[in-house]
């Protein structure tokens, strides 16, 4: 019998806590090695990935749209120099396997070169995605394979110390479609059944002035992209992709209120998996597409020790298309946090979300946002 989400949400949330408490209590009777767990017993691996250690994060796929799944993560976190102002290096390595047949590897890499003056990102992936695609954002799905190779490079040259980074956007996309839409899209069938090359160039600029990267409680992150996709450079598809992100925080006391806004937009002739959907906890991942798209969440949490907090969100995302493609999506729910690591102020937790379909459970490193906030 099928298990109440809440109630699964409920019993993920308890034996986490349980297992921070546990684990803290064993070291302070054991004296374990100060690598995991600080001086007061505490779990914490701020020792560990300062000398150069990292930690194995286990994915637990909850999303509805890949029938769930289990990964692991090695993330590695390189701190610069102490009379340095350089941002930290983070490495990620990982992959994942999900109940639809989707599975998937992937690197990526942050960090900064010429006395922190150049900022990159580095990442490749490759795999299979098993989706559903709702033509129109109707009640009716078609399933489709979207064999993926994946290349980026993001460079950024940073202005002083005024929080404001500018620079080249270079991706290469490979996807081959496996689609039978018969007659209800002829858009979809003109990408299905054959390799599609996806080259682009573009341009980002970032603003931040966060008190934190991982979990922040005070600042101004805000991203801004726009790509080209153009058959002068190899591409099957004529198009344009833009972007702009924003997520500002604030804090009192032991309150902090985040706020997020996302806005995408895609021009006409993009392929439609290319199109953006709404990303927001709770809702399913491809169920609302459209051209564009606008998006924001609230999030208030409450820190209650130096350790543990606990916090409430609340979404909404609409899509706009052609016709009757417009749809939206209201989304809440709540979360816990520990801070796993206390020098590097990062947490790790547990959300659930629900949304107008279905109850979702993420576990998070870091803030939920981060992803799209570097």
């Amino acid at each position: 019998m099928a298990r109440n989400p809440v109630q699964i949400a409920s019993r993920l949330a308890g034996a986490f806590c349980i297992a921070i408490a546990t684990l803290g209590e064993a070291s302070a009777q054991e004296g374990e090695q100060r690598l995991l767990f600080d001086e007061e017993g505490n779990v914490d691996v701020s020792n560990l990935l300062a000398r150069g250690g990292f930690i194995p994060i286990p994915i637990i796929i909850t999303e509805p749209a890949v029938d769930n799944g289990l990964g692991i993560v090695a993330y590695f976190v390189g701190k610069p120099p102490a009379d340095s102002d350089q941002p930290l290096t983070r490495t990620i390595v990982g992959g994942a396997v999900t109940g639809n047949g989707s599975k998937g590897a992937g690197f990526m890499r942050t960090g900064a070169i010429g006395d922190g003056r150049i900022l990159y990102n580095v990442a490749f992936g490759t795999g299979l995605a098993v989706l559903d695609f709702y033509p129109g954002n109707r009640n009716f799905a078609l399933t489709y394979n979207n064999d993926i190779t994946f290349a980026g490079v993001r460079a950024r040259y940073r202005f002083g110390d005024s929080g404001f980074s500018a620079g080249p956007v270079v991706t290469y996309r490979q996807n081959e479609i496996a689609l039978d839409a018969g007659d209800h899209s002829p858009r979809l069938e003109a990408f299905a059944g054959h390799e599609i090359d996806l080259p682009s160039i573009g341009f980002n600029l970032h603003f931040d002035n966060r008190n934190n990267p991982f979990t922040p409680t005070n600042g101004l992150n805000v991203v801004g992209e726009a790509q080209l996709f153009d058959e002068a450079f190899g591409s099957d598809a004529d198009f344009t992709s833009t972007s702009l992100f924003g997520a500002w925080f604030g804090s009192r006391d032991d309150w902090t209120l985040g706020v997020m806004a996302n806005l995408e937009y895609t021009s006409d002739e993009s392929p439609f998996f290319m199109e953006p959907d709404i990303d927001l906890r709770g809702v399913e991942r491809n169920r609302y597409r459209g051209d564009r798209l606008l998006s924001g969440e609230l999030e208030l949490r409450r820190q209650f020790s130096q350790r543990w907090g606990a916090l409430a969100f609340v979404g909404y995302g609409r899509t706009f298309g052609d016709g009757d493609a417009d749809a939206d999506a209201v989304s809440y729910g709540g979360g816990i946090r520990y801070r796993i690591a206390e020098k590097l102020g990062l947490d790790l937790g547990v959300d659930i979300g629900v949304g107008p379909d279905d109850e979702i459970l993420y576990l998070q490193f870091g803030h939920a946002w981060g992803r799209r906030m570097d």
